[in-house]
């Protein structure tokens, strides 16, 4: 029997992502499941309106210090695994059914999945360590078994903080996530922490989750950075933490170089001027001093929750109902997916135009799954970018691919 779980999603300042971020969640499949948002008063209010208060907990947060948000979700969390996944990315359907899996050995401290990026096709991160800089370094493992991995101080296994879950145990035991880590890196932090306790970690690439990378107040749409303050301090914490004292500097120095290289690529694409480049490395170093001088606080995570387990959901198993369309029949299919969802059905509808267009792959805010693109066009990037088929075959194909990957049974698809 999988273990009961919480699922805590901080947001701030992004309600209609929140939303669909929880809508997504209420379809996931297999699994006990409660939901802990902790985000701002208007955002609580939002929820409020749309229905969510009485399903969801609710934590009241207005300041923006991620570390502190977790570790006030976990508080509250009522599960035997706490899971985390971000405002701006939703779950696929067997995403914490697959991630439960692996705590099915007692050993396993924590686990992570996959994450998919903007177009719904190609990886935004896999599998990766993490060194004592901060720096990251692919993992080789399977894409369709767990990996276990004694993580240890030189080969610590990254949790990726939007997929990434725990025992909540583990979490009192660690006292959470370190609030000097405002934005960045309190998720390499524990990663850390754990590694140097000698702790089992997962890999569990079937796990996956769909990330955007949303707009906010230190980014934009498009990633370009608005303030570098808070990743600045987030590193000189993190190399004051882990970093031999003779090698701090020169982890700072790679630093400044990474994040160097990363404005000049946005000023050669015109999305930032020499002048904003100068800014933003102002925003850095002002923010290493920052880091180097915050002190860690006393905290404390409570063995027993603040309040009862609420279930979100509890054990479903849906019916998948699948829809082909050709992109003139979008807005009456779009429709039928909308009652499907309504149905507490997974919907998931394949829409093709007579081109070689590239596949996307999105969750709409209408509680269904969309892919789009063309009939001979590729939606796994490794095909051919021209392949010969007719509309029927490759809507076959896809829902073939999509039931495997999603990890669903493809004999209960609907049509």
């Amino acid at each position: 029997m999988q273990p009961s779980a919480s699922v805590v999603v901080v947001s701030q300042g992004r309600e209609a992502l929140l939303a669909r971020c929880l809508k997504a969640l209420s379809q996931q499949q297999k699994v006990a499941m409660e939901v802990v948002v902790v985000t701002s008063d208007s955002a609580i209010q939002h929820l409020t309106e749309l229905g969510w208060a009485e399903r969801v907990k609710l934590v009241r947060m207005n300041e923006e210090n991620i570390a502190v948000a977790r570790n006030r979700g976990i508080c509250a969390a009522a599960g035997e695994i706490v899971a985390f996944i971000d405002d701006d990315a939703v779950p696929e359907p067997a995403w914490l059914y697959l991630l439960l899996q692996a705590f099915e050995q007692p050993e396993i401290a924590a686990a992570t999945g996959f994450t998919l990026g903007r177009n719904g096709i190609s990886y935004q991160w896999k599998a990766e360590t993490i060194d004592a800089s901060g720096i990251s370094h692919a993992l080789s493992v399977p894409d369709d078994q767990i990996s276990v991995f004694q993580s240890s101080a030189s080969r610590a296994i990254k949790l990726i903080g939007t997929n990434m879950a725990f025992r909540r145990s583990v979490l009192v035991e660690m006292n959470g996530f370190d609030p000097r880590y405002r934005f960045y890196l309190d998720d390499s932090d524990l990663s850390m922490r754990l590694a140097f306790a000698g702790r089992r970690v997962a890999i569990v690439p079937m796990a996956r989750v769909h990330h955007a990378y949303a707009a906010s107040g230190r980014r934009s749409g498009t990633r370009v950075p608005k303030t570098l303050y808070e990743i600045g301090a987030s590193q000189a914490v993190f190399a004051g933490l882990y970093c031999h004292p003779t090698d701090i500097l020169n982890s700072e120095q790679i630093f400044r170089k990474t994040q160097r290289t990363r404005l000049l690529r946005h000023m050669q694409s015109g999305a930032i001027g020499p002048e904003e480049v100068g800014f933003l490395n102002v925003t850095m170093n002002d923010g290493l001093s920052d880091g180097k001088s915050r002190r860690a606080t006393t905290r404390t995570i409570p063995e027993k929750p603040e309040s009862a387990f609420r279930a979100l959901t509890e054990s479903l198993i849906c019916e998948v109902f699948h829809l082909g369309c050709r992109f003139f029949e979008r807005k009456l299919v779009a429709q039928q997916a909308i009652d499907a969802a309504s149905a507490n059905k997974i919907a998931i509808v394949i829409e093709l135009s007579p081109t070689a267009l590239y596949h996307r792959f999105r969750y709409d805010d209408a509680g269904y799954w969309i892919q789009s693109g063309g009939i001979w066009g590729r939606s796994l990037r490794s095909q051919p970018l021209f392949t010969v088929c007719s509309f029927s075959a490759r809507v076959r194909a896809e829902i073939r691919r999509i039931s495997d990957e999603f990890w669903l049974d493809a004999t209960d698809a609907g049509t």
